[in-house]
């Protein structure tokens, strides 16, 4: 597994978290309070369902169990043991390096000096434009706005994850982070409780259906448990495209990808 202990003195940038910069051990309590910070928003984005997911893979335990033989040695290269290290542990010492962008992350600038814009090394893929605050703000913001379409005719459109400069990379993806924890929880479940029916098991999980979205009519008991079984087979077999894919360095997605 890489070490990455000798990268603290560089800046880290992640998308989904703010910037903040690399430490092995936060050593003054303002540094402590920093990365708690960081680490609490850590939890809530796609990279902590990521670690997960790898958790719950079978053929990714077993890989940690055998110190990276096999068939996903490239991936436990990068992503280490998740068997025996906590998020937290696993998330200041791989996951923010592995996911740090290697560029800074392009951003709106605003120069109010002349001497700022020495700042400006060079004008790739930027459009300096002067505003004039002595007009009204709706004249500055229809000229700008036909700046900008103009600027952007010719260009393809900017898709944030494919411009990642991260060693590991999200995909370009539609689906939202509270489907993804819905479906780990219900594989999750179904693990732990492999005795219990589908219908059951969708109870359990407190999995609500829209009933209507198939008939108008009341439907039976029966019926009602046949419907719940259809949606938890689904959102399993879902679960373990996303479990697969993630394994394969394409996550998140639950297309079945497998061979």
């Amino acid at each position: 597994m890489n070490n990455h202990d000798g990268n603290d003195a560089e800046p880290l940038q992640i998308k989904e978290i703010p910037s903040t910069l690399r430490r092995r051990v936060p050593l003054t309590p303002e540094q402590n309070k920093e990365f708690g910070e960081e680490l609490r928003k850590a939890r809530g984005t796609w990279y902590a369902l990521w670690y997960r997911s790898l958790k719950l893979s079978e053929e990714y335990i077993h890989c940690c169990r055998n110190e990276g033989k096999g068939r996903l040695k490239d991936l436990y290269r990068d992503f280490g043991d998740v068997v025996d290290m906590r998020f937290e542990q696993w998330w200041q010492r791989i996951g923010r390096y592995l996911f740090a962008e290697r560029k800074t992350i392009p951003t709106v600038n605003v120069y109010t000096h002349k001497r700022d814009l020495e700042e400006i090394t060079n004008m790739r893929d930027k459009l300096l434009i002067e505003v004039p605050l002595n007009i009204r703000k709706a004249t500055v913001v229809r000229k700008i706005n036909l700046i900008l379409k103009a600027a952007y005719a010719e260009r393809e459109t900017v898709i944030p994850r494919e411009q990642s400069t991260a060693k590991r990379k999200l995909m370009k993806s539609k689906l939202r982070r509270e489907t993804v924890e819905k479906m780990l929880d219900l594989y999750q479940l179904r693990l732990r409780k492999p005795h219990l029916t589908l219908w059951q098991l969708g109870e359990e999980a407190g999995i609500e259906l829209d009933l209507n979205r198939w008939t108008t009519e009341v439907l039976t008991r029966q019926q009602e448990r046949i419907r719940m079984g259809i949606s938890v087979s689904r959102t399993l077999k879902q679960a373990r495209n996303l479990i697969w894919n993630a394994t394969e360095g394409n996550f998140p997605s639950i297309k079945n990808l497998q061979l």
